[in-house]
């Protein structure tokens, strides 16, 4: 196998130990460190296999908890909308549930992080121009917890230096404002976990 898909290979590997139930849904993982040394790879090539195993389903990152073992289709994918603007909140909440998946909204920085306190999400749209804790602000806080979590910035400054401050941090993906419905549909499909 070509060393560029070895990720793959290690992805393998961990799908079938979970579906083999040396891992049930659940279950927590071994450190990613320890990983990857089970494996014998880098902590880079692990990290891009359970990128893959997340998409599909098999496992769930939880901010500052760790990661779990899970089975595709077990549980509707989750979003938390942060955003200051009440109609964007709620759009973005509707539009979400209507792709079936489970959406949470609240309305700062601050708010996010108690959110993220006791509870993960498989989607984080974040506005970054907000009162008080701005976008970047919230987004390197929630990094600094999950370097895996999945970010969407959702903005109407695109060329802003806030911007360019949080592209250094590589969110998921980027919605500017005012979304279209497509864009966030192909987010959501990217996103989404497979079955198998």
């Amino acid at each position: 196998m070509k060393p560029k898909f070895r990720y793959l290979a290690v992805a393998d590997a961990i799908r079938r130990e979970i579906l083999g139930e040396t891992y049930s849904a659940g279950d927590r993982l071994p450190r990613q460190h320890d990983l990857a040394k089970e494996h014998g790879v880098a902590f880079n090539t692990l990290k891009n296999a359970l990128d893959q195993l997340s998409r599909e389903g098999y496992i769930v990152r939880r901010a500052g908890d760790g990661t779990f073992a899970a089975l595709p289709g077990s549980r509707p994918p989750s979003a938390l909308v942060v955003d200051d603007e009440a109609p964007v909140r709620a759009l973005l909440t509707r539009a979400l549930e209507a792709s079936d998946w489970k959406a949470e909204a609240v309305d700062s920085g601050k708010g996010a992080l108690a959110a993220l306190a006791d509870k993960s999400f498989d989607l984080i749209f974040l506005d970054l121009k907000m009162a008080g804790m701005n976008g970047v602000q919230a987004f390197q806080r929630i990094r600094r917890k999950d370097v895996s979590a999945q970010v969407v910035i959702v903005t109407g400054f695109p060329d802003s230096r806030m911007m360019e401050e949080t592209l250094k941090s590589g969110p998921f993906a980027i919605m500017l404002k005012p979304f279209e419905m497509g864009r966030l549909h192909a987010i959501l499909d990217e996103r989404r976990p497979r079955a198998a």
